[in-house]
């Protein structure tokens, strides 16, 4: 057999060398082969490898990049999304107090104090995306749940604001408050008599000014009011002033509180200039008082 032969290999290095003689056995010869044969084909490989090693080297590196690039990405959105949390937060304690200046109870959104950070080493960058995916979502519903209440909350806060525009809370005219919502004795016959207004002595010619905004309905001459101008509030509030010396505005006209409307006088059924005030709710008089916020104009 191939393996049990023994086999003589000569070399002869060049012309003037000695001839040099191996003697091997048929194993030792299939080996030596096969060596050979393996380091050809690593030597013809090699190129190869290295070249498919520097693609993958590159690959990785574009892949590492991609990697880096999405990681920092990822980190923007989660930093912006905790602004977005803080921002909605804020606004919703602005909503909530403006709420209760309306006279609404709103309860809090599922949202608020909640969200947590997508970033973190333990999350592979697919979890942090789904993460922000479904927190984007929340925060998105909890924004419309909020434009929602501040709607309810700016059309309450504005009917409010409406009626308290319309509500006579200022003294018509600067002066001095003589008899006021109360019985006291008449000046003209000494008699009890119940006083239904307010009585605010200044000098003739003194403006009067509108104590809430309204709309003049009537002037008129009426007996022991003399000259009187009468302005309705809305929901049966009207407020009538006496002895007036004169009229700064006309029936039909819009007026906002702190309009002039007329001046003191002295007319009518009068001791001396001041003026005449009441309150009618209803056509029935009530005390100017209790709609007095302060005692100033304006």
């Amino acid at each position: 057999m191939f393996l049990r032969r023994n086999f003589t290999v000569m070399i002869v290095p060049d012309a003037r060398g000695g001839l040099r003689r191996y003697h091997l056995s048929g194993r030792q010869l299939l080996v030596g082969a096969a060596v050979l044969a393996v380091v050809a084909m690593l030597a013809a490989a090699t190129p190869l490898l290295m070249l498919r090693g520097a693609r993958l080297s590159r690959t990785l590196a574009s892949v590492q990049a991609e990697r880096d690039d999405l990681a920092a990405r990822t980190d923007e959105i989660d930093a912006s999304m905790r602004e977005l949390r803080q921002r909605l937060d804020a606004f919703e304690r602005r909503t909530s107090r403006l709420a209760t200046l309306a006279g609404l109870d709103l309860p809090a959104t599922a949202g608020q104090g909640q969200g947590q950070a997508i970033a973190g080493e333990a999350l592979d960058l697919l979890s942090r995306a789904e993460m922000a995916r479904g927190e984007t979502g929340e925060l998105l519903d909890r924004s419309r749940l909020l434009s929602r209440r501040l709607d309810t909350v700016e059309e309450v806060l504005g009917e409010q604001t409406d009626m308290l525009s319309r509500t006579p809370s200022i003294l018509p005219v600067h002066g001095l408050i003589g008899s006021g919502f109360s019985w006291r004795r008449d000046p003209f016959t000494g008699r009890r008599q119940f006083h239904h207004g307010l009585d605010i002595a200044a000098p003739e010619g003194t403006p009067v000014y509108a104590p809430a905004d309204g709309i003049v309905v009537k002037t008129e001459r009426n007996g022991g009011y003399g000259r009187v101008l009468y302005i309705s509030h809305g929901n049966g509030l009207v407020t009538r002033y006496g002895h007036l010396h004169g009229y700064k505005v006309r029936p039909g006209q819009k007026v906002r509180r702190g309009d002039v409307i007329a001046l003191v006088g002295n007319t009518g059924r009068s001791t001396a200039p001041h003026l005449h005030y009441e309150v009618l709710v209803g056509g029935k008089r009530v005390d100017p008082m209790k709609y007095v916020l302060e005692d100033v104009i304006y």
